[in-house]
């Protein structure tokens, strides 16, 4: 488990390799309510602090392990296969199983 002084410092462990900081696609940060939702288990409300074309982070109260499979529901969009990357107390980065179209990266990010 990663441990950090301050949640700015979470911003840099989502996505290895592809851009200069070594990140698969840039992440945009916003502020997004959605759904979130182990396999097997109910969904819960997350807040979504950045997005990215690979991945997202998010603030959430649930323990979740590193290599877990979750299903984020972004608002007007199917439920999306990802990965937990990495989790930190309230925190949580995840990699899609898929990336996101650019194009509904920007809508979301203009939501």
């Amino acid at each position: 488990m990663l441990h950090y002084s301050n949640p700015v410092d979470i911003k840099g462990e989502l996505a290895t390799g592809g851009l200069e900081n070594g990140r698969k696609a840039e992440r945009t940060g916003v502020e997004i309510g959605a759904g979130l939702r182990q396999r097997g288990a109910s969904g819960v409300t997350v807040q979504i602090l950045d997005l990215s074309t690979h991945g997202f982070r998010a603030s959430t109260h649930l323990d979740l392990q590193q290599g877990a499979d979750v299903w984020l529901k972004l608002p007007g969009l199917e439920a999306l296969h990802a990965k937990v990357a990495w989790s930190n107390a309230h925190f949580i980065g995840c990699a899609f199983e898929r990336p996101l179209h650019p194009a509904v990266l920007q809508m979301m990010v203009r939501k």
